[in-house]
């Protein structure tokens, strides 16, 4: 997501003024979103000023996850950090990377960080997959489980199980789930990892400008702490 986003509830208790509408594109589909620009968002002690937000319905997704959602924070703030997240402390960090010179740890993997491109801003990385690829998939900390397209299953030879439709975007989408034997970025590995076969990655890669093969997922980010340093365009796994 290029913009942060706000829920209209938010928007309305900050009397944030629309200053135009526009489409988004979501794995399900089209999206309304309204335009807006506040005074400034922060993340702790992570600041930005003056920025742009879309403002959208986000009870469907809330409804989902099983959670409040007031917004979304989107490139347009995060550029401007080093972030981590650590899911085995739960924790994440937002370090101004001209203050920050060392990482800490040795990483199993560290690759130049791939944006989509500026105005489409997923971070693609390079996977395989069973011992075959490279295939290009992007990063996606909200998605639960890894998703792949149904060429990548077909040329691996994935069985899948359907598991019925899928709502992403307020839309639905056909899903059929199966198993990897591997799944590698660099040196960063897991074995026997669940997969979701999904049929939006055509529609999506149309919608991002770049071909996209899959979505990695937090079933397999959960297992390393993820460095998305924006500023430096380095992403690493520890």
């Amino acid at each position: 997501m290029v913009t942060s986003l706000l829920s209209a509830e938010i928007a309305q208790r900050l009397n944030v003024k629309v200053l135009g509408t526009k489409e988004g594109q979501s794995a399900g589909g089209k999206i309304s979103v309204s335009l807006a620009k506040i005074d400034s968002l922060a993340l702790g002690q992570a600041k930005i000023e003056d920025v742009d937000v879309g403002i959208v319905d986000l009870d469907h997704i809330a409804k989902t996850i099983g959670t409040k959602i007031d917004g979304d924070v989107g490139y347009n703030f995060l550029k401007h950090f080093r972030v981590t997240i650590d899911y085995q402390t739960g924790e994440i960090r937002f370090d101004d990377p001209k203050r920050i010179e060392n990482f800490g740890r040795i990483p199993k993997t560290e690759i130049p960080m791939r944006l989509a491109s500026p105005a489409k801003p997923l971070v693609l990385v390079e996977v395989h997959a069973n011992g075959h690829g490279p295939f290009q998939f992007a990063i996606d900390t909200g998605t639960s489980t890894t998703a792949i397209a149904p060429e990548v299953a077909q040329q691996l030879r994935i069985e899948g199980s359907p598991i019925g439709p899928l709502t992403t975007g307020g839309s639905q989408v056909n899903v059929t789930a199966g198993n990897l034997k591997s799944f590698q970025i660099g040196g960063a590995r897991v074995d026997d990892l669940v997969v979701v076969v999904a049929d939006f990655f055509a529609m999506l890669s149309q919608a991002v400008g770049a071909k996209l093969d899959g979505i990695v997922g937090y079933n397999f980010l959960r297992n390393f702490r993820i460095v998305m340093d924006y500023p430096s365009e380095k992403f690493r796994l520890e």
